[in-house]
């Protein structure tokens, strides 16, 4: 772990790696995403405020006792406690407002971000390892990590002891998603994938990867209900939209033909 190099902490550092990377990708495909150089970054930098907003709003909201208590203020601590899923549904609703303000579809452009988004995850998960956040718990793996560095976030008790390196797991769980979203989006290019398809691969096997993941995760998750934490009822609403994506392609297409969809 290596939380900070002279005045660089390495997860606020790595982090705007993640997203000029995830733009600049997003900008080569600006023409196919059917923007103007204005309307691209009018779309990003009112993404990326969606997104702030979405994360923080449903943090403030799972631990709503920590600021009730005292414990933590707001402004404060603005720069502690994000949460993803909350991000990327800021960043959703931001996108699919402002592709209704433009006359552009939803779908078409989900699919770009489809590879952005996990790719972007990656890299910010390498900082949340550095940083010690969002640690793992107890292994007797060979690969586990003991953290003992004095600036790391990983909680009191589970410094000095062995980690499931679990940033690490996700990070490349994620990368994988983003090559397997990058073919999609080709296919989807081609015309043999209907627009959304993209996307809706990257819901449902991000939410995959998160459900496994949690199981892994030792940095305080509490909250349970049916034996899932909360962000393991956000994963499987992950996996529900992208069904429900599905199915509405499947009802459309059947009532086309003349079919019921197959149940």
């Amino acid at each position: 772990m290596l939380p900070k190099i002279g005045p660089f902490h390495l997860y606020g550092l790595l982090n705007a790696v993640a997203f000029v990377c995830a733009v600049l990708w997003l900008k080569s495909k600006r023409e196919r995403l059917g923007l103007s150089e204005n309307e691209f970054w009018a779309a990003v930098w009112l993404m990326f405020a969606g997104a702030i907003i979405g994360a923080k709003g449903l943090f403030v909201i799972l631990g709503w006792e920590h600021y009730a208590s005292g414990e933590m203020k707001f402004w404060r601590d603005f720069r502690t406690g994000f949460v993803f899923f909350g991000g990327l549904v800021g960043a959703a609703l931001v996108g699919l407002l402002f592709g209704w303000a433009k006359g552009l579809g939803f779908r078409r452009g989900s699919d770009y971000y489809a590879v952005a988004v996990p790719f972007g995850h990656a890299v910010v998960r390498v900082g949340c390892f550095l940083a010690g956040c969002c640690h793992g718990k107890p292994s007797e793996m060979p690969w586990a990590v003991s953290v003992t560095h004095p600036l790391t976030l990983t909680t009191e008790p589970f410094r000095g002891v062995p980690l499931h390196p679990v940033q690490l797991y996700e990070a490349a769980g994620l990368l994988v998603i983003a090559e397997v979203c990058r073919r999609a989006l080709s296919r989807v290019e081609a015309g043999r994938l209907p627009p959304g398809s993209a996307f809706r691969l990257y819901l449902a096997l991000y939410g995959v990867l998160r459900l496994a993941m949690d199981f892994f995760r030792g940095d305080g998750r509490p909250e349970r209900f049916l034996g899932l934490s909360h962000q393991q009822g956000l994963a499987l609403a992950c996996l529900a939209v992208a069904w429900f994506m599905g199915y509405g392609k499947l009802e459309r297409g059947a009532h086309q033909s003349g079919r019921a969809p197959a149940p």
